[in-house]
């Protein structure tokens, strides 16, 4: 199960590499676009996030159920905003870096939430 658990760690990690780097790269490039990486990025964080839960049950780990039902909240809410938007030429502002900073929320609460 270890294996597995490391696995599904390795994929979520992925997934928050290429969301949070999608934002930045997107906004580097003087754009504000919803793109792959950040919705791929979104639903590989829901699912894996998911299934590391179900693993971390199987091993009888028992993290905060208000830790992962926030984390899970967020992510759902950034994912839904994500793929909403995806076919925009352009988000505004305020919800590119709302949808940035909720994203980056997630990684504070996952490390700094026992």
């Amino acid at each position: 199960m270890d294996v597995l658990r490391h696995l599904l760690l390795l994929v979520h990690l992925a997934g928050m590499a290429a969301l949070l780097g999608g934002f930045v790269l997107t906004l580097l490039a003087g754009e504000r676009k919803m793109v792959g990486a950040i919705t791929h990025g979104a639903e590989f964080q829901v699912v894996s996030g998911l299934l590391l839960w179900w693993v971390d049950h199987l091993d009888d780990r028992h993290p905060p159920a208000a830790k992962i039902l926030v984390k899970l909240v967020i992510a759902l809410v950034v994912t839904g905003l994500a793929h909403a938007n995806k076919r925009r030429p352009a988000v505004p502002m305020p919800l590119f870096l709302g949808t940035f900073t909720l994203a980056a929320s997630n990684v504070a609460i996952a490390y700094g939430w026992s």
